[in-house]
């Protein structure tokens, strides 16, 4: 009987179906075929290390058996979550100076374009089912520190290794108060302007969210989650709390720098995230690859528009997301116990 058809029953019927040998408890093997159940042979074998470390974590007294408050806190906090997810969509700076403004991608980096990631993102909002749709936007003060043009406005640290007089846009400098690297950008998405808001062939979700970030003059705040000191987060939080999110699903612009922070950030908070690849485009080609790297390595899920809407809406699983909620609940649990 495939998992799909087993949604109605209690954790002990679900138990006592995959507890094969009837000895009261889940051994690796048993809980590999209920693995094989979810996700499918083919990813369970492309993923064996994962399926292991997932079973590690709920062993939680290192006998090589999962049963008692063990299967319970499997079943509860990780297989219903698998089978019940809540699902986002995070549409990250689609905005019109990053398309065809003063920092459109075209005219730096690899000469990107953004406007071609409109389309799939489109297909993503009409098409898939999402709890909540947020899109985020770039919201800058005239005076912002990521300007190059407002270089003369504040002090340098000692040690930046850029000074003020050889100092050129895209490079990247330190500040004195506060003390900040931070790299030179054109003017763009200042509050309020053109160039800030979203583009018009966009598709804006009816009770979608919205979420501006780099509103302070003094903090520039790449991650929709966080500004760029990890200190003061924006409300996106609260949203996702608000809606009891599990999943996030990320994509837009540019890939190797907000989206880069918003992936990295979701996964340091523990949700299980998921970068859409073709519906974000980057500046550099070395650091979209170094992006594509470090995002991969916390947990997050490279995958595309097609394979989230079977996600999202096909009721496909994946096995790496769902090894990434593992490993969150690992680190709550060793918080708990050392607490």
């Amino acid at each position: 009987m495939s998992f799909v058809n087993k949604i109605g029953k209690t954790s002990s019927e679900v138990f006592n179906d995959f507890d094969k040998n009837k000895d009261g408890s889940l051994d690796f093997s048993e809980f590999r075929n209920l693995c094989i159940q979810l996700f499918g042979a083919e990813e369970v074998e492309e993923n064996e290390g994962r399926i292991q470390n997932v079973f590690e974590i709920f062993d939680i007294n290192r006998d090589g058996f999962l049963n008692g408050e063990e299967w319970n806190r499997c079943y509860d906090e990780w297989i219903q979550v698998i089978m019940n997810p809540v699902n986002v969509l995070l549409v990250v700076d689609v905005q019109n100076d990053f398309i065809q403004g003063s920092l459109g991608l075209s005219k730096c980096g690899e000469g990107e374009h953004g406007e071609e990631v409109i389309e799939p993102i489109n297909r993503l909002i009409k098409e898939g089912v999402w709890k909540t749709i947020v899109y985020t936007q770039d919201w800058h003060p005239k005076n912002h520190i990521g300007f190059f043009d407002n270089l003369p406005l504040r002090q340098l640290h000692p040690a930046s290794k850029v000074t003020k007089e050889k100092a050129k846009l895209f490079d990247t400098v330190l500040f004195l108060e506060p003390k900040l690297e931070q790299r030179l950008w054109p003017v763009h998405c200042i509050m309020d302007s053109w160039g800030s808001q979203l583009h018009e062939r966009l598709f804006i979700a009816p009770d979608s969210k919205q979420v501006r970030k780099g509103q302070h003059p003094d903090m520039e705040s790449y991650s929709a989650f966080y500004d760029n000191n990890s200190t003061n987060s924006t409300e996106l939080l609260d949203m996702l709390r608000e809606y009891n999110v599990t999943d996030v699903y990320v994509c837009g612009l540019a890939y190797d720098i907000c989206v880069r922070a918003t992936c990295l950030d979701g996964l340091k908070l523990g949700y299980r995230l998921a970068i859409i690849e073709d519906c974000c485009r980057g500046v550099s080609r070395n650091d979209i690859v170094k992006a594509r790297e470090e995002i991969s390595d916390k947990g997050g899920l490279i995958t595309d528009s097609n394979q989230v809407l079977s996600l999202v809406r096909d009721k496909k699983r994946s096995l790496i997301m769902a090894h990434q909620g593992a490993v969150a609940l690992a680190k709550k649990y060793n918080s708990e116990i050392k607490n």
